[in-house]
């Protein structure tokens, strides 16, 4: 039987198998809770880890300067999703820096006619700006 108790001190709660137990058995229960703490530990990490998961596998740029932008973005469960943009309805790239108190990176958007909003050319990704500079001359010389 396992009792459990809280000190009067205000101690942490302390496991017994029996008052009479021996300090074998006591040793025998410290080991178990030693290992059930350490799966739950695991358990939590992985758990985090698959939470903190982006499901996205890459984001594409397709640019066909006679007719438009095409935008992809693919899963890892292998969806796919693309948004077409013609190219009369962009009226220019601009390389955004996006500073927040935590971390500064830099964005590729649209502007876009009768839009109200940019768009975002990768969405879920965010590659450095060493690969989003050709992609932007790309497009400005595709939009003009």
């Amino acid at each position: 039987m396992i009792q459990s108790s809280v000190e009067a001190s205000g101690g942490l709660p302390s496991e017994r198998l029996n008052p009479i137990s021996s300090p074998m058995e006591q040793s025998t229960a410290i080991q178990e809770l030693c290992i059930s703490s350490i799966w739950s530990i695991l358990l939590c990490f992985s758990l985090a880890k698959v939470l903190h998961h982006k499901p996205v596998k890459k984001e594409s740029v397709v640019i066909m300067p006679a007719f438009g932008v095409q935008l992809e973005t693919h899963y890892w469960s292998g969806r796919v999703i693309r948004r077409f943009v013609p190219i009369s309805k962009i009226l220019k790239p601009v390389l955004n820096e996006c500073v927040t108190p935590v971390t500064c990176h830099w964005s590729l958007a649209l502007i876009l006619r009768d839009e109200d909003e940019l768009m975002l050319v990768f969405q879920k990704l965010q590659p450095p700006v060493r690969i989003l500079v050709p992609v932007w001359k790309a497009l400005c010389a595709a939009s003009h």
